[in-house]
């Protein structure tokens, strides 16, 4: 009877280890899957321009003319005023010449040589007028233009100093993501290793508790022959290397020693023995 449970044991702990198996081919599959996606999405990250916006920011006011610098003098009213003041002048000494005797006419061209150069006077002081109104706008014209210069050259390099300030936050915003990125990855990799180990050796843990163990040579040490079964099967006492098999001396048989039809070979490649199959029982002498 002892026999038949043990043997239903074994083969509710086989299908768990092997579903177990399965599962985590599965699990490994679709992590890569995700992980290829999260590459490229790591790549596409890394590659995302950071760079200060404004490094190639130029003064937008820098070299601008002076619109003001060819202003010219208006002489074209001055020359017509003393074209018709030297006209009215012939014309008024012809008059008085017909009219006025020699003493007259000298005392009128006098009078009327005054008269033009008073004309010139005002002339010129017409056009020094026009030249210090012009060298006002140029003076003026520069004065806003140097303003705008330097104001302009304030705005660039206030704006390259922000555009440094947020490339370097956003080096640093990149630098932190990958990290939790890696982080993550690192993280749901050690844990799904662990699941899957964790699972794998509860399908063992149930396996030998039911009756089977690893009875693979390579994994004993202090192994000591006690006596033979009566079907002459040797047995033995060993220590497991490995902790996780169990701890303490156990009794058992060697997997090199039985037929293969009674072996579970274990996906590490090591062997288990049914011991429900054998006339040799596999316990703990601690």
């Amino acid at each position: 009877m002892s026999f038949v449970v043990a043997g239903i044991g074994v083969a509710v702990g086989g299908a768990q280890f092997f579903g177990a198996r399965s599962d985590k081919k599965r699990a490994q599959r679709e992590a890569a899957a995700a992980q290829a996606e999260l590459n490229k999405q790591k790549a596409a990250f890394q590659a995302v321009d950071t760079s200060n916006p404004f490094a190639s920011m130029t003064n937008q006011y820098q070299g601008l003319e002076n619109t003001m610098e060819d202003l010219t003098v208006n002489q074209q009213q001055a020359d017509m005023e003393n074209q018709q003041g030297s006209q009215q002048r012939a014309n008024i000494m012809s008059s008085m010449r017909q009219t006025a005797g020699g003493s007259g006419i000298a005392a009128l061209a006098q009078q009327m040589a005054q008269s033009g150069q008073l004309q010139s006077q005002k002339t010129s002081a017409n056009i020094g007028q026009q030249e210090a109104a012009n060298q006002k706008a140029m003076a003026a014209e520069a004065g806003r233009l140097q303003t705008q210069e330097a104001s302009g050259a304030m705005d660039v390099q206030q704006k390259q100093a922000e555009g440094d300030q947020w490339s370097a936050q956003q080096e640093m915003n990149k630098t932190s993501t990958l990290m939790g990125m890696s982080q993550a990855d690192l993280s749901g990799a050690r844990q799904a290793e662990g699941a899957a180990k964790a699972s794998q050796w509860d399908a063992v843990g149930n396996i030998a508790g039911a009756a089977a163990g690893f009875s693979d040579r390579r994994l004993k040490r202090n192994i000591e022959l006690i006596g033979k079964s009566p079907s002459g099967i040797g047995i033995y006492t060993f220590e497991y290397i490995d902790k996780r098999l169990g701890e303490g001396k156990f009794q058992g048989a060697m997997s090199d020693e039985v037929s293969k039809d009674v072996i579970i070979k274990h996906n590490s490649g090591f062997d288990m023995i049914d011991y429900s199959k054998i006339d040799v029982e596999f316990k703990s002498i601690k």
